[in-house]
């Protein structure tokens, strides 16, 4: 074994402990960014206050992810066979890569009009966007951390994929509910 290898293998208990540090940090900012952006909407805007609060959330997720990426690597290089023939390594690495993805509509929460309903108006896609990314968030961090508390999954990684793929379609189905019934609210 090579000495890179031995220094991960040593220390992979640590590297389990910090990831699974940094899911439960994430999966958390991720919850509660969730509920205060629904709470925040319910006078269908958010003002200056709410953004800033709704923009340290996101950084706490950011710092989150990075460490899960970083503990994951490590994690991945104290058996990297074994890794990468884990159906579920594989499936909660291409989760996290949707939640890195997910990111990408935070910056125009502040410009999102909750009560417009034209759906050619460039906020209300980024409004309607925003819901789905918030429910996509939620199933995916809660799916990671699942994952992270069982020793294997008892399907392939296309069969779990395709289980993912449904839970988040149906999610964004509820989501895009939710986001008519709060924008037509009267």
């Amino acid at each position: 074994m090579e000495a890179t290898a031995i220094f991960f293998t040593e220390y992979k208990q640590i590297f389990v402990i910090g990831h699974v540090f940094s899911v439960v940090c994430g999966m958390g900012a991720a919850i509660v960014s969730d509920v205060l952006f629904n709470v925040y909407i319910k006078d269908k805007k958010i003002n200056p206050t709410e953004h800033a609060t709704l923009e340290v959330i996101s950084r706490i997720i950011w710092g989150s992810l990075a460490l899960i990426v970083l503990t994951g690597v490590a994690l991945f290089l104290s058996d990297p066979v074994a890794y990468a023939n884990s159906d579920k390594f594989l499936l909660k690495v291409a989760i996290v890569a949707v939640i890195m993805f997910w990111k990408i509509t935070h910056k125009s929460l502040k410009h999102i009009n909750f009560t417009d309903t034209d759906i050619n108006n460039k906020y209300v896609r980024i409004r309607k966007l925003s819901f789905a990314f918030g429910a996509i968030s939620l199933v995916s961090w809660f799916t990671v951390f699942i994952l992270g508390s069982i020793s294997s999954i008892p399907v392939s990684l296309a069969v779990g994929a395709g289980i993912y793929a449904v839970i988040i379609l149906l999610a964004i189905i509820a989501s895009q509910v939710m986001e008519y019934f709060i924008t037509h609210k009267k």
